[in-house]
C-alpha cells in the first residue's frame, strides 16, 4: 500500500506541476518577447518625434546613436530618398513599401522580429525600422524557467516525502495488526497490538486485544475446568491404590502408578501457558525405546514377537510433549493386542515424513 500511495501521489503531483507549469512557460516567453517589441516601438516613437522636429540627416545619425536599439546598430532611418542611415542591413521592399503607406507593424523573420514604423515628413514618408533578434526575444527566458523547473521539482519532492511519511503512519500500524495476528495464531496469546495509527487500525488493533483477552480467558477457564477434573480423579485413584496394597496386586499397583503420573502430567500440561506448550518437543526415538521396551513384556507372555527400528544415538525431535508422545504410541500398541489374536507379530517404527 506504501508502494501504491507514493506512485499515486508522484502521478498527481507530476501532473498539476505540468497544469501550472507548462502554462506559465509559455507566458513567460510571450512576455520577454513583448517587452522586446515594446521597447523597440518606444525607441521608434522617440526618433519618430526627432524627426518630426529637425529631419536633418546629420541629426538623425545622432538621435539614432541616443537609442539602445542605434547603439546595438539594429536601427535604420529609410529616408524618402531612397538613403538608409543607421543600420544598414538591407530592408524586405515589400515591409518597407507596405510601412509607407501608412501602415505600422511588427514582422518575423529568420532571424528575429523587423518592426516598422512611417513618419511623415511634409509630403514624404520615412520609414522607420528596428531590429529584435532572437536573443533578446529570449532574454531572461531561460533563467526563469530554470526556477520553475526547480520549483517543480521542490514540489514533487515535498509531496513525494510528505506521503512516503504519511504511508509509514498508516502501513506502520497496518504491519504491528497483522504481527500481532500472526504471533497469536502461533500460539502466542501475550502478544497484543499497539492501538495507534489512523482511527480505523487503532479500533481494530483494540478489538483485537479484545479477542486475545477472550481468548486467554477461555483459555484459562478451559484449563481450570480439566485440571479440576483431574483432581477429581485423584480420590477414586488413591482408593484403587489401597485396595490393590491391601490385596497384594503388584500389576495393579503398577497401573495405578502409571496412572497417577498421567493425571499429574495432564494437570501440569492444563496449568501450562498455550505459547510454552506450542513450543514444547520431545525426542520421539527415546519415547518409542521406552515404550517398546514396556510392552515387549507383555508381548513376550502372549507369544507376540516384536521388531523396533529406533537404533541409538538417532534423534526425531517433534512438537509434542513426552507424556503425548507416550500416550499416542499406548494406543496405537494397544490397539494391536486388543483387536489381533494373541502369537500375531508387530513392528514399531519411526521415519521422518
Amino acid at each position: 500500500m506504501r508502494r501504491r500511495l507514493f506512485l499515486v501521489t508522484l502521478a498527481v503531483t507530476t501532473l498539476l506541476v505540468a497544469a501550472f507549469a507548462l502554462p506559465l512557460a509559455v507566458l513567460v516567453r510571450e512576455v520577454a518577447r513583448d517587452r522586446a517589441i515594446t521597447d523597440a516601438e518606444r525607441a521608434l516613437a522617440s526618433l519618430a518625434t526627432v524627426l518630426a522636429v529637425d529631419p536633418e540627416p546629420a541629426l538623425l545619425e545622432a538621435a539614432v546613436q541616443q537609442t539602445a536599439p542605434g547603439r546595438d546598430g539594429r536601427l535604420s532611418v529609410l529616408l524618402a530618398d531612397g538613403r538608409q542611415l543607421g543600420d544598414e542591413s538591407p530592408a524586405d521592399s515589400d515591409a518597407v513599401a507596405l510601412a509607407r503607406d501608412g501602415n505600422a507593424f511588427s514582422r518575423s523573420g529568420q532571424t528575429g522580429v523587423d518592426v516598422y514604423t512611417p513618419v511623415v515628413v511634409g509630403e514624404d514618408v520615412v520609414v522607420l525600422r528596428a531590429r529584435v533578434p532572437d536573443d533578446l526575444l529570449l532574454e531572461g527566458v531561460r533563467s526563469s524557467w530554470a526556477v520553475l523547473a526547480a520549483v517543480a521539482v521542490v514540489l514533487i519532492a515535498v509531496s513525494v516525502v510528505a506521503t512516503d511519511r504519511l504511508a509509514r503512519s498508516v502501513t506502520r500500524p497496518a504491519a504491528d495488526l497483522a504481527r500481532t495476528s500472526r504471533e497469536l495464531a502461533g500460539g502466542n496469546t501475550s502478544a497484543r497490538a499497539d492501538p495507534s495509527g489512523p482511527p480505523e487500525i487503532a479500533a481494530a488493533a483494540v478489538a483485537l486485544n479484545r479477542l486475545a483477552d477472550r481468548i486467554d480467558e477461555l483459555l484459562t477457564a478451559e484449563r481450570e475446568r480439566v485440571a479440576d477434573l483431574s483432581h477429581r480423579l485423584r480420590t477414586p485413584l488413591t482408593a484403587l491404590r489401597l485396595d490393590a496394597e491391601s490385596h497384594g496386586a503388584v500389576a495393579l499397583l503398577e497401573d495405578v502408578d502409571r496412572l497417577e503420573a498421567e493425571v499429574s502430567e495432564l494437570i501440569r500440561s492444563a496449568r501450562r501457558p498455550l505459547h510454552e506448550a506450542v513450543t514444547v518437543r520431545c525426542d520421539l526415538a527415546r519415547v518409542m525405546a521406552d515404550r517398546a521396551a514396556f510392552w515387549g513384556a507383555l508381548a513376550a507372555d502372549d507369544g507376540r514377537r516384536w521388531t523396533s527400528n529406533a537404533p541409538p544415538g538417532d534423534r526425531y525431535l517433534v512438537r509434542l510433549s513426552s507424556g503425548d508422545a507416550e500416550a499416542a504410541i499406548d494406543v496405537l500398541i494397544g490397539n494391536v493386542f486388543a483387536h489381533t489374536p494373541d502369537g500375531t507379530p508387530y513392528a514399531i517404527e519411526v521415519a521422518p515424513a
